[in-house]
């Protein structure tokens, strides 16, 4: 999509505010519409609804605080093919993430693994914490974290349930940190 189209798009669907059902079924089909309609009507049932946050951009909270983006091709950013769509899943590095995994089959450990490594560093929402992730040791990560996943299969749909479930449970019982943005020259080594 060109960048006079994204911003078009962007201009139109910001004086609308498009629910992301009014656009869904232009922007996907097949396993793609299956899989992100199952996705919508999973966060519906517990209470989440999105809200439009840009050009074909969603963002799902729960009591005011963010649990996840759902992202469809058009997004002036993010480069997707056409009838895809992108999660961006909350989490944080905690016991109840790490017992998670640890039932999850090899392909979700690796993608967990690939999520970590890729942005090992923490990106500057607070000083970074050490961690113990997928059996390996990783130094100074950020503990606000998202995992990404594009065009979730069935495996992956149902994990990114299971994180959407970690998310609402550590808002409601106030599980969440306080994460509050420091600069990079601020910040201790």
């Amino acid at each position: 999509m060109s960048e006079k189209a994204n911003e078009s798009l962007f201009k139109k669907q910001k004086n609308v505010r498009p629910k992301i059902e009014d656009v869904l079924f232009d922007a996907l089909e097949g396993d793609a519409l299956k899989n992100a309609q199952d996705f919508l009507a999973f966060i519906k049932e517990n209470k989440m609804t999105p809200s439009w946050a840009s050009a074909n951009s969603w963002k799902v909270s729960y009591k005011g605080k963010g649990v996840c983006y759902i992202r469809l091709h058009g997004v002036a950013w993010y480069p997707m093919d056409a009838s895809s769509w992108h999660l961006s899943l909350f989490a944080q590095y905690d016991k109840h993430l790490r017992e998670l995994i640890l039932d999850e089959s090899e392909a979700i450990k690796t993608h967990v693994y690939n999520q970590v490594a890729a942005s090992e560093t923490c990106g500057g929402c607070m000083p970074g914490v050490d961690r113990k992730q997928v059996g390996k040791e990783f130094a100074s990560i950020c503990a606000c974290t998202s995992f990404g996943m594009k065009n979730p299969n069935d495996n992956f749909l149902e994990f990114a349930k299971k994180l959407v479930a970690i998310r609402r449970d550590a808002i409601k019982n106030n599980r969440m940190p306080k994460c509050s943005y420091v600069k990079p020259a601020d910040r201790k080594n």
